[in-house]
């Protein structure tokens, strides 16, 4: 006689294990909340009439740095146009890049455990790097710094160096 009780069991057991896994994804993910502050340019900039197209460079791939690190790694980019609005006018103030921890006390007052420095450092015109730091909000702990070099101040050579940032960050796990 074939028992339907065995079959309703495993079906059950394998419901809740898929449950199981989404929450830890969902709890994972959540861990990883971030600040995700806006690329720095710094090095040559001698180059005359750079100045607006260092600002466009900015603006363009800072947003696409935050947006393919919430699509493809664990962490939780803070976007949020209020949170954005305060981080915009902390920016006004003083250098978040540069102000010896301020950018820590802000990414705790946004609910972030991480703090996300993204920088490039301009060789000259054509000889760039892209750093990445990743900071622990509470503790200051450095968790992770790579550098990326690209060639060429085109959209092509900015996104190639983020797509390998990403890459990096993909399975990268603090702690």
């Amino acid at each position: 006689m074939y028992s339907v009780k065995l079959p309703i069991a495993i079906f059950a057991a394998a419901l809740m294990s898929i449950a199981m896994v989404a929450q830890a994804e969902s709890a994972d993910k959540h861990a990883h909340s971030t600040l995700v502050l806006d690329i720095k340019i710094t090095g040559d900039s001698s180059v005359a009439g750079d100045a607006e197209d260092n600002l466009l460079k900015i603006a363009k791939f800072s947003a696409h740095l935050r947006q393919e690190l919430q699509d493809k790694t664990r962490f939780v980019v803070i976007d949020d146009s209020d949170d954005m609005a305060k981080v915009a006018a902390a920016a006004e103030n003083e250098d978040l890049h540069r102000c010896n921890g301020c950018e820590r006390a802000l990414a705790r007052e946004l609910g972030a455990g991480y703090v996300m420095l993204p920088s490039v450092f301009r060789m000259s015109h054509l000889i760039s790097t892209l750093h990445i730091e990743v900071t622990d909000a509470e503790s200051g702990t450095l968790l992770k710094r790579k550098a990326y070099d690209f060639r060429g101040n085109t959209d092509n050579a900015w996104e190639r160096a983020i797509r390998y940032a990403i890459r990096d960050l993909e399975q990268w796990q603090p702690r």
